[in-house]
């Protein structure tokens, strides 16, 4: 009896431990970790943390500026980009920027917004005027009113990847 009482002290001694050091965890601010995206292309996988992350309701709160992640690309295979669920649930906006060989100063960007839940999409590394993909932003809008009463569409998070070119 007396062993059972002693066990029974032991369990409810480490339950309150285990407790107190998660509500200890939350209180200090754990931060959620932020979605993610990678890219594939020739063998080759990069992951890339957000470029830029704001929170959508105090755009003014935001996480200290991220990386631009670097993939290696060449003119026959695409690039599969993959973006996490939690970016795919909101509308999300792509952006491809392109150049003419050797003239980056004559960039062009095309970009597509996906409301379809979309997590991966396919980008060809050589447009169809034969210009080199230079880099890829994907960005997550969220809509905020003005002192004016307008709403206005900007930006709370991005990711950014640049094309190294392996001819």
């Amino acid at each position: 009896m007396k062993a059972k009482l002693t066990a029974l002290a032991v369990v409810l001694v480490l339950t309150a431990a285990a407790m107190v050091g998660f509500i200890t965890w939350r209180v200090r601010g754990h931060q959620e970790e932020r979605p993610e995206i990678s890219a594939f292309t020739h063998g080759t996988v990069i992951h890339a943390a957000p470029y830029q992350y704001c929170d959508k309701n105090k755009l003014d709160q935001c996480d200290p500026l991220g990386h631009t992640v670097q993939l290696a690309v060449n003119a026959h295979d695409p690039v599969q980009l993959s973006v996490d669920g939690r970016i795919a649930r909101a509308p999300w906006m792509l952006s491809r920027i392109y150049a003419p060989t050797g003239d980056v100063d004559h960039k062009r960007a095309e970009s597509s917004v996906y409301r379809d839940h979309r997590t991966a999409v396919t980008i060809p590394t050589i447009d169809g005027e034969g210009r080199r993909l230079l880099g890829l932003e994907i960005k997550l809008p969220t809509v905020v009113q003005t002192e004016t009463g307008d709403l206005l569409e900007v930006t709370h998070a991005v990711w950014s990847v640049a094309t190294v070119w392996k001819d």
